[in-house]
């Protein structure tokens, strides 16, 4: 089975390399979004996949998308020239870039782990879950203080000011930890009642707010836990896979309008039920058969449509800056604010300005690490830069996983850690490692503020009536390192 993934990224390499040299564009595509779905369904049961799904995600925005916008809603289709939402490029010249810069990003980001010992596929992934499974059976209050955290926290930040925001960001987003501690305690008796109490407040709070993001991509960034260890055929992933698209496409169609209801008209009823109904209309009222139905999906999903925009305003308008800019956002992710106190602030709404022309008042979008890489060194230099950003946040995300040999239940901190990458092609450079820095250092404070949170310092003491037996949870773990 090992050989079929080793497989798959030599199809993603293949297809690097002919990004180059041809402009038959939509086959290529397809195969890259084929190759990484199989990849998702093949590993899931038996690792992580959330490299997977960040590559899937910027393959799907940057490159799906487009095809559909070239093909489908060009300035001829009545809505793309009512809301101006035309690719502004020629084809050629944008997948000319576009294509082997995403390809070789996938290609780098998906490439299997090849260290026996660290590994977030197999045995060596088996191992570090077991040992965490273990450990976190004596964590089970510290999995429901997470959560109690996680909710208070996501109702403060709206309260705090914009220097505080993130911090409370990062308690809210603990939860998601605290849910996985709760999670695979299986011996915890309200574990299910704890769990839904959870899930319920996510589910209300983001329809009440109308931002679905912490649903959509969290669930992506949690999707490899709930199948571990799960022996589940390919067409029962591949089902749930569908699923699970085809709900986020229905929720992309609803959105607008009940944005639109519930932001400008004020909307005083059930924001529940409202969106309830919405989405039962919609998929009841679902077809294939306009493209123009689409419509919504495609102007909210297609980064390619700014990275466009750059491609127009660069070189012809404004030389290419060859990294003066992005080098100011690295460096910007690594000083703390209070030694810089007008550092660049990570968003689109600059970002728009200095690299796609454009003012942007009143909502958000950014021109993404595409974008970034294109206007600072160009068709081929982006490509380059894209490979850099790849092999950057798999080193993080390898990090981790060498750090959790010693302390297993790192592994349920991923979402933590990396929640914010997971749609990372529709930010920039400065968020990515803005989230991942800000993060770590969140996660090693607490770490040494409350190391128990993270392993044993003492060894359990045996249940009465029962006699400690050499290799149990405690004795066992702290034996073999694994606390």
């Amino acid at each position: 089975m090992r050989s079929k993934i080793r497989i798959l990224p030599l199809v993603q390499v293949v297809i690097f390399i002919l990004g180059f040299f041809t402009d038959n564009y939509g086959p290529l595509i397809l195969t890259l979004l084929g190759c990484t779905i199989l990849m998702i369904l093949d590993n899931l049961g038996k690792g992580i996949v959330l490299r997977e799904i960040i590559a899937l995600h910027s393959i799907f925005i940057c490159l799906v998308m487009p095809l559909v916008g070239y093909n489908f809603f060009t300035k001829a289709n009545a809505l793309a020239h009512l809301w101006v939402r035309w690719m502004p490029v020629p084809e050629d010249e944008y997948f000319g870039f576009a294509l082997p810069a995403i390809t070789g990003f996938a290609l780098v980001l998906c490439w299997p782990l090849n260290d026996r010992r660290i590994s977030d596929y197999g045995a060596s992934l088996s191992r570090l879950l077991d040992a965490a499974k273990k450990i976190v059976q004596y964590k089970t209050r510290f999995g429901v203080i997470l959560l109690g955290i996680g909710m208070v926290a996501f109702e403060a930040q709206n309260f705090m000011p914009e220097a505080l925001r993130f911090a409370f960001l990062l308690f809210f987003f603990a939860g998601f930890a605290g849910f996985l501690y709760v999670y695979y305690s299986k011996n915890f008796k309200f574990r299910r009642v704890v769990i839904g109490i959870f899930v319920a407040f996510i589910l209300a709070a983001t329809v009440n707010s109308g931002m679905f993001t912490v649903v959509a991509y969290m669930g992506l960034t949690l999707f490899s836990f709930f199948f571990l260890g799960r022996k589940t055929r390919l067409w029962k992933k591949f089902l749930v896979f569908c699923v699970g698209g085809f709900l986020l496409v229905v929720i992309q169609m609803v959105k607008p309008a009940f944005r639109a209801k519930v932001w400008k008209e004020d909307y005083q009823g059930s924001k529940a039920a409202l969106f309830g109904s919405m989405f039962v209309e919609k998929v009841s009222n679902f077809s294939v058969e306009s493209a123009d139905l689409f419509f919504p999906v495609y102007y909210r999903t297609n980064q390619g449509f700014n990275v466009a925009l750059v491609m127009r305003r660069f070189p012809s308008k404004h030389e290419f800056d060859y990294g003066s800019k992005v080098a100011v956002d690295i460096v910007s992710a690594l000083v703390p604010r209070f030694l810089w106190p007008d550092k660049p602030e990570a968003g689109g709404k600059f970002n728009m300005k200095y690299y796609a022309g454009f003012t942007i008042n009143g909502w958000s979008t950014n021109v993404g690490p595409l974008g970034e890489a294109y206007g600072s060194f160009g068709p081929v230099g982006g490509v380059f830069y894209m490979i850099l950003l790849a092999f950057f946040i798999r080193w993080a995300y390898r990090t981790l996983f060498k750090l959790a040999q010693k302390t297993p239940l790192l592994l349920f901190w991923i979402p933590v850690l990396f929640y914010q990458v997971t749609y990372s092609a529709e930010t920039d450079t400065l968020q990515i490692m803005n989230s991942i820095l800000k993060a770590a250092f969140f996660v090693w404070l607490l770490y040494k503020i409350k190391p128990d949170l993270f392993k044993i310092l003492t060894a359990p003491q045996p249940r009465k009536g029962a006699q400690r037996r050499p290799g149990t949870v405690g004795e066992g773990a702290m034996a073999t390192g694994h606390h």
